[in-house]
């Protein structure tokens, strides 16, 4: 008697898992320190962000010393998207762009300022080129903080220049649209 319920139980179980086996699958585990796209849009990629925020994430790749590449990407604090390593991948990743723009798209999402108006999580921009104003070095506003993915002789830098420097380098200060703060 036992035996015969072991094998009608057996039947039944294999039965009832051979019904639903094309369902039972898990989902593929993503790799560790990744979230997954809903995440990824619940994250805010493409959204507001706080300067403190922008200035927190430049910092995290400098802190990493992240190399210089025009083809490379790594991925940026949380794990919740990769950024080409270039300076406009840099700036993107900065602040929470949904991709890698380029130093000619960058200007999209972004609005011209005076340099008086600067405030951190700024960029610099010129034709091929970017650089993303941390702060003031001096109180009379001539000098300031700047990151950037400068090349791959100098990788990531933080570093002090004068305005007289990057206006003559054919710099201009622009805002990041959805910037808060």
């Amino acid at each position: 008697m036992r035996i015969r319920h072991a094998v009608a139980a057996t039947a039944l179980s294999l039965g009832l898992l051979s019904g639903i086996s094309g369902i039972a699958h898990a989902a593929p585990e993503k790799p560790e320190g990744t979230i997954g796209q809903e995440e990824v849009a619940a994250a805010g990629y493409g959204g507001s962000i706080s300067r403190t925020e922008v200035i927190s994430r430049a910092k995290n790749w400098w802190d990493r010393k992240v190399p210089y590449s025009q083809t490379a990407y790594a991925w940026d604090v949380n794990h919740g998207k990769q950024y080409r390593t270039d300076c406009s991948g840099f700036v993107s990743m900065t602040w929470k762009l949904t991709s890698s723009r380029t130093t000619s798209t960058l200007d999209g999402v972004a609005t011209k300022i005076a340099w008086a108006n600067l405030k951190p999580g700024d960029m610099i921009l010129r034709n091929g080129h970017v650089k993303l104003f941390e702060k003031w070095a001096n109180t009379a506003h001539t000098s300031v903080w700047i990151y950037e993915e400068g090349s791959t002789a100098t990788d990531m830098d933080h570093e002090t220049t004068t305005i007289a420097t990057l206006k003559s380098g054919g710099y201009a200060p622009w805002k990041y649209n959805k910037i808060t703060g």
